[in-house]
């Protein structure tokens, strides 16, 4: 009976209207925010994964730097390590780091050195210009942000300064450009010129066993089950870290908007909810005659609050069919052709990332329903106890 109520409806009944717009707007907003929240994160992550690797192994609480102290690496020690990650294909690569003075023509900036076995195929897909090192070598690869301070291009050599102590003069040492990256993450690329370890290591004299870092690089991440099982392999003086605890500012700043999403889609959805009981009123004023008849010949309370209850359950289905259908245009249209810009110094990424999160659009759309359904409780049960004895009279 509320469904055939709803279907003779006036269509452009400004009620109507209103309250499955702003159900739209509350699914759209929620929807689009997931997407673009998610898309975000993945995309930063991803990013500083290629810098730090999905997990790294170092000194217990040190920070990945030139300051970080060195440890011997052995092959029984890598093969534990292995046996715990066996389960899933992880790449293990080695690192040192070196923090000096890059200098090319008049130009002196500073600069670290990342010191690794190999390149990680993340950094290896960002490449602009060049070609891969051939390593052991003096080849370095150089990001286009310090290409351009140094000025510097693909096959021309610089020099970097080192400090060993302070009674000691600078160490000098020559590299060649062999390709330039960029990965978007201003923090990084400013600093960051990748190198073969071995220099590293010759320039700290130490071992080709001895490192700073072991890098993880696994495409699914690590649960905590697995961290906690490959830390029950190492040294006591060894920890793993992710990103997040190293870089835990940032990852902060990310969860905001996971927040901010969820608090406008909850403001949303008390302006929808609201809306909702003043559409049921407006319905049933409009329905006043026919529920007066109907409780007169025996309709029970009960029967009528499901009939209101359908009645209006009408806008919210349109309401998510029109906000679902409008926030998924447009995710799908900026998922192909990345209309909508960011700024790569404040976001990383130069375009709106989108992550199709279906678990998380399911729930969102589930709890947009069911609070505006629930909220319309209370006015169906007020409007549920109309006296059919007055009503009639007034007509």
């Amino acid at each position: 009976m509320g469904w055939q109520w709803g279907k003779r409806s006036p269509k452009l009944h400004r009620a109507n209207g209103l309250a499955t717009a702003v159900i739209a707007a509350g699914v759209f907003t929620v929807v689009v925010g997931i997407a673009t929240g998610d898309g975000l994160q993945q995309a930063i992550d991803q990013k500083v994964d290629e810098f730090h690797g999905s997990l790294q192994i170092r000194g217990y609480q040190q920070q990945p730097t030139s300051d970080a102290l060195e440890f011997t690496w052995d092959e029984a020690q890598a093969a534990q390590v292995s046996t715990s990650l066996s389960d899933q294909a992880t790449e293990v690569l080695s690192a040192s780091f070196k923090g000096g003075m890059a200098s090319h023509g008049t130009q002196m900036i500073g600069a670290q050195l990342m010191g690794v076995s190999a390149l990680p195929k993340g950094i290896v897909a960002q490449i602009t210009q060049g070609s891969l090192p051939e390593w052991p070598s003096n080849d370095v690869w150089i990001s286009s942000t310090l290409a351009q301070q140094l000025n510097v291009a693909v096959d021309s050599s610089f020099e970097m300064y080192f400090s060993r102590d302070a009674q000691s003069l600078p160490t000098l040492r020559y590299f060649t450009v062999a390709g330039i990256y960029e990965t978007g993450l201003v923090e990084w690329d400013a600093q960051t010129i990748f190198c073969h370890e071995r220099q590293v290591q010759k320039l700290n004299r130490w071992e080709p066993n001895q490192h700073q870092a072991l890098l993880l690089y696994r495409s699914s991440p690590f649960t905590e089950a697995e961290r906690e099982a490959l830390l029950l392999t190492l040294p006591v003086e060894l920890g793993v870290y992710s990103a997040r605890d190293d870089y835990p500012q940032l990852y902060q700043w990310l969860d905001l908007f996971d927040t901010n999403t969820w608090l406008l889609g909850v403001i949303l959805t008390l302006v929808a909810a609201f809306n909702a009981a003043v559409v049921i009123f407006i319905r049933i004023i409009e329905r006043r005659k026919s529920v007066a008849i109907l409780r007169t010949m025996g309709l029970s309370s009960g029967r009528l609050m499901t009939s209101i209850l359908t009645l209006f359950s009408r806008s919210i289905l349109w309401g998510l069919l029109y906000g679902n259908l409008l926030a998924f245009s447009l995710l799908w249209t900026q998922y192909r052709f990345q209309f909508l810009p960011l700024d790569p110094q404040t976001y990383y990424v130069d375009a709106v990332p989108v992550a199709w999160n279906w678990a998380g659009f399911l729930v969102a759309n589930l709890l947009i329903f069911t609070a505006v359904l629930l909220t319309s409780l209370v006015p169906a049960k007020i409007l549920s106890k109309i006296l059919p004895s007055q009503v009639l009279r007034m007509q």
